[in-house]
């Protein structure tokens, strides 16, 4: 069974000085409805949904919501992170106005509640296709040649799994045996002949209902259904084969459409649905969590869910966009997520893949990737008569770096090794063909992930580190307060390793987790000035060089920042 090193984190105090009227009594502030919002620019949000962080007893945010709209319905319960979702009648900025105006007025509350945000809005991202691309498909494997004959149907057209090299993988005698990956996507349909067998019970957060492992739970489209045949399709001689044949495939649906059928369109959803989602997984088994969808808007709630989940040894993946451009993108870019851009047959990047300095690695990705879809899709099946389906995307991409991931954590069980989940995105990174620029690049990250490779070499040694944050602010005479929701960009030194952002509670806090050992420069601002257009002389407002050190860590530096706030 795998061992997953748990070490202290590493903790930064930092005491950010202000003219504040509070009384020094108080350990929380008082302007707070001041607060810019940040990182946040033109995200959009799940209206009539909010999201409220407690510190110890949730009672005290019903409490709260209760008292501002009495009609207001519990909609996610996140007892793992202390944090509770409602609906209300009332629109966010107004309810957001009036809680804000209730921690103003109320120094006891403001020891009960952590945060206050929106759900942000997270979108499926939809496949890319071309009307030609089975033409481009046998033309592709025409020119390439790189399969030998074998039983399955469609193995000559299964480029993407060659590509990562899982044949090689295979004949090591790793195949995914005992890992569960956790598909948070649309549903899949475990009827599927290539995924029948499969499939271990799902959950569909929406309704609150557990989903038999041999059922179709593809509500709210086919993606999940073909992320699912690229991870662990089964290896029959027929159909097609995933890259980890006897890994399970656990369908979490996040994109739903409410109906009781199978099928529809559910192409976005709230965080707040996305953190149960994430929650039951990890409650029951999964070991890898792959996600192809994102959005714009950094999510406290999110954050703390996948810090809970690297925390406890899962391993997260994450589509890196279909946007092109350099994008600050979620859950793509949280700290210690595999950010998964998408290659092509001939070891290129797709034009749409989203490029960036939060790059992790390449799959592929490009319009020809076949995979299966529910038994329903009848008009997306490829040959117009069997139930798969040629997409591209960095959703294909992601369930190739998944599935090589599932492979790797067979070995290591195999062999009882201790590690980190920082240790495995490093390793899947530095064992991966460079296919780009020379070294990291972004647009492939490290290169295109190589099953093979990441199975014969050892782990790095370096384990990695978490950093936690504590902000108080000072006044002239001498009292201490939190700071609340403090935005923090952390800059590493090193150019290869990607840019941290991150937002404290009312309290402070802010852990980042699995990042990079090293030397970074630290910006801290309430509100990032940069995003909002003011004068250059306010983009930095703060700033801190630190070194956070790898592995076992307890650090604890204390730091004056005068007039930060105030005059």
């Amino acid at each position: 069974m795998k061992k997953i090193i748990v070490f202290l984190s590493l903790i930064l105090v930092l005491l950010l000085a202000g003219c504040m009227t509070n009384s020094k009594s108080s350990n929380t502030v008082d302007n707070i409805e001041n607060i810019v919002v940040a990182i946040d620019k033109d995200a959009e949000i799940m209206e009539g949904i909010i999201i409220i962080g407690y510190k110890e007893n949730k009672q005290d945010a019903i409490d709260l919501i209760k008292s501002i709209d009495e009609n207001a319905e519990i909609r996610a319960d996140l007892e793992k992170i202390n944090a509770i979702s409602f609906k209300t009648s009332v629109s966010y900025k107004e309810m957001r106005e009036k809680i804000m105006q209730e921690l103003k007025n109320n120094i006891s509350l403001r020891e009960k509640i952590k945060y206050v945000e929106p759900s942000y809005k997270r979108y499926l991202i939809e496949p890319v296709k071309n009307d030609n691309a089975k033409d481009l498909l046998e033309r592709t494997v025409a020119k390439t040649k790189q399969f030998e004959p074998e039983e399955e149907e469609y193995w000559e057209w299964l480029w993407g799994i060659r590509k990562v090299k899982a044949p090689e993988a295979w004949e090591l005698g790793h195949t995914g045996e005992g890992i569960i990956v956790a598909v948070i996507d649309t549903g899949v349909d475990g009827t599927h002949p290539d995924l029948q067998g499969q499939l271990v019970e799902g959950y569909r957060p929406l309704t609150d209902e557990i989903l038999p492992a041999a059922s179709d739970s593809s509500f709210g489209g086919a993606h999940g259904t073909h992320v699912a045949g690229t991870i662990a399709a089964k290896m029959d001689g027929t159909g097609v084969v995933g890259v980890a044949p006897n890994a399970k495939i656990m369908p979490i649906v996040i994109f739903d459409t409410g109906d009781p059928e199978p099928g529809g369109d559910g192409d976005y959803i709230g965080d707040d649905l996305v953190a149960v989602g994430f929650i039951w997984a990890l409650h029951n088994g999964a070991r890898i969590f792959s996600n192809s969808w994102g959005g714009k808007g950094y999510s406290i709630t999110l954050a703390n869910v996948i810090s809970a989940v690297i925390e406890s040894g899962g391993v997260v993946v994450a589509s890196a966009g279909n946007s092109h451009t350099d994008e600050i993108h979620y859950p793509s870019c949280y700290p210690g997520v595999i950010n998964v851009a998408a290659s092509t047959a001939v070891d290129g990047i797709t034009n749409f893949s989203t490029r960036g300095r939060w790059i992790t690695i390449a799959a592929p990705g490009d319009f020809t990737i076949l995979s299966s879809v529910p038994l329903w899709d009848t008009t997306e099946f490829f040959d117009s008569e069997n139930p798969y389906a040629l997409y591209g995307g960095t959703s294909m991409a992601t369930p190739h770096v998944s599935g090589v991931i599932a492979l790797l954590l067979q070995k290591l069980d195999e062999e009882n090794s201790d590690y980190t989940v920082y240790q495995i995105r490093k390793h899947i990174a530095s064992t991966a063909d460079d296919i780009m620029a020379i070294g990291f690049d972004h647009d492939s990250g490290w290169g295109r992930v190589n099953a093979y490779k990441a199975l014969t070499h050892p782990l790095d040694d370096e384990k990695g580190a978490n950093v936690i944050f504590s902000f108080y602010l000072q006044d002239q005479e001498g009292g201490i307060y939190y700071a609340p929701e403090v935005y923090v960009t952390m800059y590493p030194q090193n150019d290869t390793v990607p840019v941290y952002y991150g937002k404290s509670d009312i309290y402070g806090f802010l852990q980042m987790s699995g990042i990079e050992p090293g030397v970074y420069d630290v910006y801290m601002a309430f509100g990032d000035a940069a995003y909002l257009g003011l004068p250059v002389s306010m983009q930095i407002p703060r700033y801190r060089k630190i070194t956070v050190m790898d592995g076992y860590n307890e650090f604890i530096e204390m730091f004056e920042f005068p007039g930060l706030i105030g005059g």
